[in-house]
């Protein structure tokens, strides 16, 4: 399965996910603003023009922490197979 999502964040907005099926990544871009993205025990800020790919298959975060809109794309591919 795969998704791609566009997110737009006002200031102080977050996002938390306990976490997808095992070898679920995800590719963010940050089209405006700045992205905080935690995975796991790992911070990143990413900021307008950046990029990252994670494996989501931990407890993460997506957080505008910023004074700005926040706006990313973010495409989640769950490659794991099915019973």
């Amino acid at each position: 399965m795969i998704e791609l999502w566009r997110w737009v964040m006002r200031p102080g907005e977050s996002y938390e996910s306990q976490g997808h099926p095992a070898g679920t990544m995800e590719l963010f871009h940050v089209e405006k603003g700045e992205l905080h993205l935690v995975v796991g025990g790992t911070t990143l800020v990413l900021p307008k023009g950046d990029s990252a790919v994670a494996r989501t298959d931990v407890p993460h975060r997506y957080a505008n922490e910023g004074k700005a809109e926040l706006v990313f794309t973010m495409t989640v591919a769950e490659l794991h197979r099915r019973g």
